[in-house]
């Protein structure tokens, strides 16, 4: 997330979270729960993409504050937590917490879990996203904490594939097509993160190179 966001940003982004929602309920017919849960998922797919994409493009220009992909981080981060917090709302208006987590139940129990501890997650990074918690934690902690994303990424991405392909909850085991979207999606955050890794191991090590090159001696 960024410490630092607009109410115009927080507009469109609101008006895109919830727009998606909107279609994914009325126009694709997906129920109230499913189409918050699922727009959660594509903000924070947005989120894993912004970080490595700035890192691997060099851009010919400066991006302006309003178009440059960073200054979105904290706009997306809030509304999906707002998106998914309200996904498990819904989800306990419809049926009892202990019946979603509960000892010794089957993958359904587990998949509930992981989506609990990233939700738990997710509240954390966001309540640490204000300035006044952020001057009392310093910056360094606050920028480890942010680091988590990637671990909420793939717990919400174990959850939603577990319920995809593996769960005969409601209905029967056929994905469909979010499923296999959502795999893409997951492909995808792994691949660049992998790439901007093996790039950054490159650089550190040309560094390294220029550094132990010996400065020729003025005559």
């Amino acid at each position: 997330m960024d410490a630092h966001n607009t109410i115009r940003q927080h507009f469109i982004v609101g008006i895109f979270s919830l727009g998606l929602v909107a279609i994914l309920k009325f126009l694709l017919g997906n129920s109230l729960t499913v189409a918050f849960a699922r727009v959660s998922f594509i903000l924070l797919f947005l989120i894993l993409l912004i970080g490595p994409v700035m890192r691997l493009k060099k851009s010919t220009a400066p991006f302006s504050p309003s178009f440059a992909p960073w200054s979105w981080r904290g706009e997306l981060g809030i509304w999906f937590t707002l998106i998914a917090l309200t996904h498990f709302i819904i989800l306990l208006t419809e049926r009892s917490f202990s019946s979603l987590i509960h000892l010794g139940g089957s993958g359904y129990s587990l998949a509930n879990l992981m989506g609990l501890v990233a939700l738990f997650w997710t509240l954390l990074l966001a309540a640490a996203s204000f300035s006044k918690v952020i001057a009392i934690l310093g910056l360094d902690l606050w920028k480890w904490l942010h680091s988590l994303t990637h671990a909420i990424f793939y717990l919400v991405s174990g959850h939603f594939i577990y319920f995809q392909f593996f769960s005969t909850y409601g209905g029967g085991p056929s994905p469909d097509w979010f499923g296999y979207m959502a795999v893409f999606m997951a492909i995808i955050v792994i691949w660049l993160q992998l790439v901007t890794l093996v790039l950054m191991a490159k650089k550190h090590k040309e560094e390294s190179e220029v550094k132990k090159i010996p400065k020729s001696k003025k005559i």
